[in-house]
């Protein structure tokens, strides 16, 4: 008989998640993002001739997550538009303005969870509402809780995660060069949730 190994791995780091967090009685269900430690990132294909990476500089979010309850799991992310970066300044400038994200008018783009599907311990199915230029429409994330626990820095709970998605920007009203840069941009959330301070 023939052994999978891929089933095998995910339980085991599901259950080595489960032992991490059930041994810390005092698990907040409230979290918000580490900026510091977190990346919002993008790909589109230029031409056909290459690839541009890109991310956002600027990230805020909570989430409410209870390992007891994880499908009851809540998200909400803002993203300022105006600190995206492909590290080059004039191709900045002009994704800053109306042809892309027209960041005068349309300073952030959110994220907001309707439903959470946790099928293992460590992975999720999010399905939410993306607003971006003014317009609201679902997408899918798939989430990979990378690790669950006390940080040796800070002593305190952390969450490690992976987050990906494909947005079609012109959805969105976003069609400037569509018949030559991607319309459907893979995206790449990679960050880490910290205990919520504050209100």
């Amino acid at each position: 008989m023939k052994l999978t190994r891929k089933p095998l791995f995910h339980t085991l780091v599901g259950a080595g998640l489960l032992l991490a967090t059930a041994a810390n009685a005092a698990l907040p269900t409230q979290w918000q993002l580490d900026n510091s430690h977190t990346r919002v990132g993008f790909s589109v294909e230029h031409l056909g001739f290459s690839t541009t990476m890109g991310h956002f500089d600027k990230v805020s979010g909570t989430l409410n997550y209870n390992i007891k309850a994880p499908n009851k799991t809540t998200m909400n992310f803002v993203i300022d538009t105006n600190s995206i970066n492909t590290a080059f300044e004039a191709r900045d400038n002009h994704l800053r303005k109306e042809d892309f994200f027209n960041v005068k008018k349309y300073p952030t783009m959110t994220f907001k969870s309707t439903k959470v599907n946790f099928y293992n311990p460590q992975q999720a199915k999010v399905d939410g509402n993306l607003t971006l230029l003014g317009v609201t429409k679902p997408v899918t994330l798939n989430v990979t809780l990378k690790k669950i626990a006390n940080s040796p820095m800070t002593k305190k709970p952390v969450i490690g995660f992976r987050a990906t998605g494909v947005i079609d920007r012109t959805e969105f009203g976003m069609t400037t060069f569509a018949d030559g840069i991607t319309t459907k941009v893979p995206i790449q959330i990679d960050g880490e949730l910290v205990e919520k301070t504050g209100k």
